[in-house]
């Protein structure tokens, strides 16, 4: 699917990835229903397509993927953009829009996010041992002071590293609501 997606023009791209963003969240925001997306007249085949082959795979790993590749196309737009390549005012209006919609796509709480892979990490298997953990606090990059206390964890024999996985996810969860952050 993803070879695929490049093949496309970018923004048409930018636009479908940013629907997929929508029906596959990656935090606690509803999802805009798979089959009203699968249905809907104004959806490509690519998008009906790889709405079809998210169902087969495990939906925080399509979230994250979803995510990832709706940034990438954002900035493949956004590079174009600025290199003057969207010249009809039909492409621009489409840019406009795009760019507001990645907006809210953007900042969706990434409290959340990583709260809801806190807890998914968790109840994972191995408790996160794996790359579940890494995952876990994807969004907050740059964070180096998170590393020791990744090491730490990933030390703590099973049950103790799954409780306090989800201890951290539903505290994460709570402060993400309120929007205040207790250290």
């Amino acid at each position: 699917m993803l070879a695929e997606a490049f093949k496309r023009p970018a923004l048409d791209g930018a636009e479908d990835a940013l629907v997929l963003t929508s029906v596959f969240p990656c935090d606690s925001r509803p999802s805009q229903g798979e089959d009203a997306v699968a249905t809907a007249p104004w959806a490509s085949e690519w998008l009906r397509h790889a709405v079809a082959a998210a169902r087969k795979q495990p939906a925080l790993r399509v979230a994250q993927d979803v995510r990832t590749f709706a940034d990438y196309m954002i900035e493949v737009v956004l590079l174009m953009d600025r290199h003057g390549h969207f010249q009809d005012d039909r492409d621009r209006q489409r840019v406009d829009a795009l760019l507001e919609r990645a907006d809210k796509h953007r900042s969706a709480p990434s409290r959340a996010a990583a709260a809801e892979r806190l807890l998914a990490a968790a109840g994972s298997p191995d408790a996160g041992r794996s790359d579940a953990l890494a995952e876990a606090l994807r969004p907050m990059r740059g964070d180096d002071s998170v590393v020791p206390a990744l090491l730490g964890l990933a030390a703590l024999p099973e049950g103790k590293r799954r409780a306090r996985l989800h201890g951290m996810g539903m505290a994460l969860l709570a402060t993400s609501a309120s929007g205040a952050l207790n250290g």
